[in-house]
Order: C-alpha cells, then structure tokens, then sequence
C-alpha cells in the first residue's frame, strides 16, 4: 500500500516536472489578455460601455471616439501577442496565431460598429424624405456584421482547438 502511494506520488513529480516554464509563461500570457480583452468588451468601465452609453445618449461623436479607442486596445492585445517569441515551446506558433487571428476578427467585428453608428447618425439628423433608403443601408449593414460575427465563432473554435493542443503537447493538462 505504502509502495503504492510512494509510486503514485513520484509520478506525480515526473508529470509535473516535465511541464516547460517557457510554456507556462506563454499560456498565461494568452490567458492575461484574454482577461484584458474581456475587460475591454464587458466592463462597466470598458469601451464598450462608454461607447453604448454615448449611444443611448444619441453623442456619436463620443460613440465614434469609443469604437477608435476599442480598436487601439484590441491593436495593442494583437501587437502583443505577435511579438511573443515561440522558439522551443511545443505548438506555441500554432497557438500565437490562433489568438492573433482570433483578436483581429474580433477587432474587426467591433470595428464594424464605426459603420453603423455613422449611418445610425445619417438617419437621426436627417430630416427629408430620404430615411427609408437610410434604414435600409443600416438594415444591410447588419446584415454584412453577420459575417463578422462568424468570423469570430470559426476563430474562436480555432484557438479554443489550438489551445487544447498546445496544453496537451506541453503537459499542462
């Protein structure tokens, strides 16, 4: 019995032992800007907060300047991400471009919002006969967002794949 703890407690250590610090680092690198990222998008104090209570408000100038910050930070997750070196981590450049790839469709998808809240500006102070055609650029930029959005699930599924692969290659799971 004792044996068999003994045994069951050394390879516990061989396991743990054999997980990478340069992977470990890596990982948590990605999991900090996955927290910074959903900061940006969720927080009370986020940019996408301030961009809908300016929305609510009808202040799209305000909104417009929201929408550039968000891109600014989504810029700096992105820029961060791809100068993390990869060298001597197992499936670290796979997962380096999955969450850049990841980042950038989701920039882009809340970059789109720039298009709609100029159109949404179009149809507020527009006071002629004209709005009909105005609601209906806005119906097809919904419409066009749609893609975004999926390009955000195809690359979400991508990275949560990679993810799953560069744990199991390093020993982290």
């Amino acid at each position: 019995m004792r044996f068999n703890i003994l045994l069951y407690l050394f390879f516990i250590l061989i396991i743990n032992s054999c997980q990478s610090p340069k992977a470990n680092a890596f990982r948590s690198t990605v999991v900090e800007k996955e927290r910074i990222a959903f900061n940006i998008i969720t927080s009370k104090n986020g940019t996408e907060s301030q961009k809908l209570e300016y929305l609510v408000a009808d202040d799209y100038k305000n909104a417009l300047k929201a929408v550039d910050q968000q891109k600014k930070e989504f810029d700096q997750i992105i820029l961060s991400l791809d100068s993390l070196e990869t060298k001597d981590i197992k499936d670290a450049s796979l997962l380096k471009n999955a969450t850049v790839n990841y980042y950038t469709a989701l920039r882009d998808l809340h970059y789109f919002d720039r298009k709609e809240i100029l159109q949404r500006e179009l149809i507020y102070n527009n006071h002629s006969n004209d709005k009909k055609s105005q609601q209906d650029e806005l119906l097809n930029l919904y419409k066009q967002k749609k893609a975004y959005f999926n390009r955000v699930y195809k690359e979400e599924s991508l990275l949560s794949d990679a993810l799953q692969k560069f744990d199991i290659s390093n020993g982290l799971r």
